[in-house]
């Protein structure tokens, strides 16, 4: 258990302070007696969520508050069968929906879960981590969504949606400090309009110093001999910190009574460090090679990183991660007469993430020689203490570096006609995306005075530059209507028709191609895809709505290393429920699943590279459960519940089916949340008092894929079930003048639970990052 420098006793005492303050609640009629109503446009048109028959949580701005909520990694566990970790690197968010998964770092590669921002779809899951300054609402749809959000959605998708200006005069700063000098400002500006036009800035500044101390700060690493635009890059102080700017800007202007012209530009400047990587143990055919190096590390001053509990001081060759993300968005919305409505949505974004190193191997300390890795080769431990590494050599199990460049254009035309009985939505969506991409990959690679050199293990592991170029380019026609059959029942029935044409010019592939990759050369793939949804919706009360759904979707294809692969097919069989109760103090959403997965995608690591290839069939069977209740007068419960089974029918190999061996990993089949939410009935300090607990469980989960074949390997491989407690505690609505003022105090990772969030590169050598440890602080907000 880690420890943290500042008391958080306070908090804990608040939290008890909730749980045993129900009776209060009794006497504060004035408080909300009901569930507010949620808005959602999870099928391309503005409804209540409980008319909607999709599993779908929206999160409103005020809990997105709640749960300080910036970015996309913030929202994990909020949704039933959602989980996001950042894999390390944060601007690389591995996101799970129903046991599918998303967030492969290669350019070559599209996301499995379809992430939109005020309606323009994110092509690169690196571009999808942006912090934002003004969230409005946040959308999870589970399942495939491949009719109105089109391909890339197998998994389900993340919609985004920031708020519009209001035309009134505003302002709102939130500050918030907390440990590890953790700072963030957020400014949120809407200016009075301005005859028809109405405008809204918002800007952010968050920043926090790393958790761990890094050994070998200030050092750096040249990688110009491997790639001259990777440059010289140096080691980060502290790992786990980041600096970020964010901007945004909101302009409306009303052309006429029925046409809206919505302008939205958002901009993040950002420097992250990876997570801290240290080494489990040592495991794989090069073990007796690798464990060799390590028993060296003492006598040459090495610093091994080897544990099986958290440390809080690790030398890892990790750098600052730059990433830059701007975006435009132009939509115009059209409202032809009370039945015809006309919406347009022209976009243009771009992402650049400079050159930066993870040592994802977790072995940056160790001092090891190209000369003496020959003698180890040879066993000529005669020849290892004659060759002494200098000051500035080191030796990495695993090297990554990389740099990628991207932006995109995308235009969705859509046509809304609503008559009594008929709701008709038809649209045309084009996208097309530049990217250029290097990667840097070392496989035992020795560093000499600082300089990352050739060595004659490249042949043996692939070790070299993968660069690559690539122009996708997509185009989609849709069209979904829904038909009230009798007053009480629905049919929505939706198609959706996809072209997609990929060009990969690969201009570097590495020391050495594996037999059948492609080499050096311009590469085109054409795809077409065609996607449907079945819907049967039932409303047996004014309250309680039942459905059953049937939907596809599709991942797209491409070349990643010299590799072919095939898109991947979903099919989603799906029967839910969605009722309130207790004039509507009780709410409670349901529903179940089976996914059949076709021509599954995955990730392997062989020989030193990686590979994406289609290995086979799974099924996935699963449930999903949210209940919202207010229990008495200012005391809510908000809770979710999601599970699922996925099941390998085929998995493929090097040819060989491993169905019965292959086990899904960071995928936990049972996961929830718990939230209690408590306003007291009197004031203090001429505010409204409130606290809350918030309790997340992940089941266990296997971190490898396959048995490594070491016991004590497999025995660390699987992550315990654990809970994650936060809480808040504070005064609301002070009045002050014009304004009022908010004050509250926060812990995340309450309980400082360190368990590991990501174990990787099983193939030399173990390797765990943990989660992040108890943060706390205090928020004011202050709202004229």
């Amino acid at each position: 258990m880690r420890a943290t420098s500042l008391p958080v006793r306070g908090l804990v005492s608040a939290v008890a302070l909730v749980i045993g303050s129900s009776a209060l609640a009794q006497e504060a009629a004035q408080r909300s007696s009901a569930l507010e109503e949620i808005i959602v446009t999870a099928q391309k048109r503005e409804e209540n969520l409980q008319n909607v028959p999709i599993a779908v949580t929206a999160l409103s701005s005020d809990t997105l508050s709640d749960f300080r909520v910036t970015n996309l990694e913030g929202l994990s566990n909020l949704a039933p069968n959602l989980n996001i970790v950042n894999q390390g690197r944060s601007t690389i968010p591995q996101i799970n929906i129903r046991g599918v998964s998303s967030g492969v770092s290669d350019a070559a590669v599209d996301p499995k879960i379809a992430t939109y921002l005020d309606g323009v779809y994110i092509g690169r899951t690196i571009g999808s981590i942006f912090d934002l300054a003004d969230i409005e609402r946040v959308e999870v749809l589970r399942g495939p969504q491949g009719t109105l959000f089109g391909r890339n959605s197998t998994g389900g998708a993340i919609s985004i949606t920031t708020a519009a200006p209001t035309g009134e005069f505003g302002l709102k700063q939130d500050i918030s400090i907390g440990n590890y000098s953790a700072f963030r400002s957020r400014t949120t500006l809407n200016l009075p309009a301005m005859g028809r036009l109405s405008l809204k800035m918002s800007y952010l500044h968050d920043e926090m110093d790393g958790y761990t101390k890094n050994l070998i700060a200030g050092d750096s690493v040249d990688l110009r001999l491997r790639d001259p635009s990777m440059g010289v890059l140096t080691y980060a102080n502290e790992l786990g910190g980041k600096e970020a700017d964010a901007f945004m800007l909101g302009a409306q202007f009303e052309a006429s009574d029925s046409v809206l012209i919505d302008y939205r530009f958002d901009h993040t400047d950002s420097k992250t460090v990876g997570a801290p990587v240290q080494q489990l143990g040592i495991v794989g055919a090069t073990a007796p090679l690798v464990a060799g190096i390590n028993a060296f590390q003492p006598l040459f001053g090495g610093i091994t990183n080897l544990s099986t509990e958290p440390l809080n001081r690790v030398a890892n060759a990790t750098s600052e991660e730059p990433l830059r993300i701007s975006g435009h968005n132009l939509t115009l919305s059209w409202e032809i007469n009370d039945q015809l409505s006309f919406k347009s949505i022209t976009a243009y974004r771009e992402m650049k993430q400079r050159p930066s190193i993870y040592d994802l191997g977790g072995t940056g300390g160790w001092k090891f020689t190209t000369a003496q890795m020959g003698a180890l080769f040879a066993g000529d431990v005669a020849g290892i203490l004659a060759n002494p590494p200098g000051p500035n050599d080191s030796f990495f199990t695993l090297l990554t570096a990389r740099s990628l460049e991207q932006d995109q254009v995308s235009q969705e035309l859509q046509l809304t006609w609503t008559t009594d009985r008929l709701t008709l939505v038809t649209g045309l969506f084009y996208f097309q995306e530049e990217s250029e991409a290097h990667n840097v990959l070392g496989v035992l690679q020795p560093v000499e005075n600082g300089v990352v050199v050739p060595s004659f293990l490249d042949p043996i592991f692939g070790n070299g530059v993968n660069t690559s170029a690539t122009d996708n380019e997509s185009m989609a026609a849709f069209i979904q209507g829904t038909y009230s059959v009798t007053d009480k029942l629905d049919l929505t029935l939706g198609l959706r028709r996809t072209e997609d044409e990929r060009e990969i010019n690969l201009i570097e592939t590495g020391a050495s191609a594996g037999a059948g990759d492609l080499g050096e050369g311009v590469y085109t793939l054409d795809y077409g895809q065609t996607n449907y949804t079945v819907v049967l919706s039932y409303n047996w009360t004014q309250d309680v709505m039942g459905y059953a759904k049937v939907g596809t979707g599709f991942s797209a294809g491409g070349i990643m290393n010299g590799i072919a692969y095939d898109p991947e097919e979903m099919t989603n069989y799906e029967v839910g429920l969605k009722s309130q109760f207790l004039d509507n103090r009780l709410r409670v959403n349901a529903a179940a699943f089976f996914m059949d997965y076709e021509d599954l995608q995955v990730q392997t690591f062989n020989d030193g590279k990686q590979r994406f290839e289609n290995a086979g069939q799974v099924e996935i069977t699963g449930a999903e459960l949210e209940v919202d209740a207010i229990l008495t007068d200012g005391l809510t419960l908000s809770t979710t519940l999601g599970w699922y089974d996925l099941e390998y029918k085929e998995y493929l190999r090097n040819g060989v089916d491993i169905a019965d061996q292959v086990r899904p990993i960071r995928a936990p089949d049972l996961n929830g949340r718990i939230s209690l939410d408590y306003e007291f009935p009197q004031q203090l300090a001429g505010g409204n008092p409130f606290a809350r607990l918030d309790a997340r469980y992940l089941s266990e989960t296997d971190n490898v894929a396959l048995a490594t074949g070491f016991p004590e390997a497999d025995r660390l491989s699987v992550r315990d079930a654990y809970w994650i407690l936060d809480a808040r505690a504070g005064l609301a609505g002070i009045a002050t003048g014009p304004g009022m003022i908010n004050v509250s105090v926060w812990a995340k990772n309450l309980l400082d639970e360190d368990d590991i969030n990501v174990f990787g590169n099983e193939v030399i050598n173990m390797t765990a990052v943990y989660n992040m440890p108890r943060t706390f602080g205090i928020d004011f907000t202050l709202e004229l």
